[in-house]
């Protein structure tokens, strides 16, 4: 009952942390479990740098991108980079774009 009790807690103080309010919410309160990271817990890449493909060592074949054309200009962003980071803040032929998976 202790350690329920602590998770409890903790719980709630997560959710005050982050900013959402559950008072009105249909589930019970301590059913609310939280979902990994905290709000803003995945830090997004807001510099991306980027390597010519053939030096991309860490890339396999069938390794999946986010593919973005535009302006002339193309880049791959690679799935399992996105894995950790979800987000990419960029410009690409002038057009600044946010890639999100």
């Amino acid at each position: 009952m202790k350690r329920f009790l602590g998770y409890a807690f903790l719980l709630a103080c997560l959710l005050m942390l982050a900013g959402f309010n559950i008072d009105n919410a249909i589930v019970p309160k301590d059913e609310i479990l939280s979902g990994g990271p905290p709000k803003d817990g995945i830090p997004a890449i807001l510099d991306p740098q980027f390597i010519p493909r053939r030096e991309a060592e860490f890339l396999k074949p069938d390794d999946k991108v986010i593919g973005v054309k535009a302006g002339g200009e193309a880049r791959a962003y690679p799935i399992k980079i996105l894995n950790w980071h979800e987000v990419v803040n960029d410009t690409i032929g002038g057009v600044p774009i946010v890639v999100t998976f």
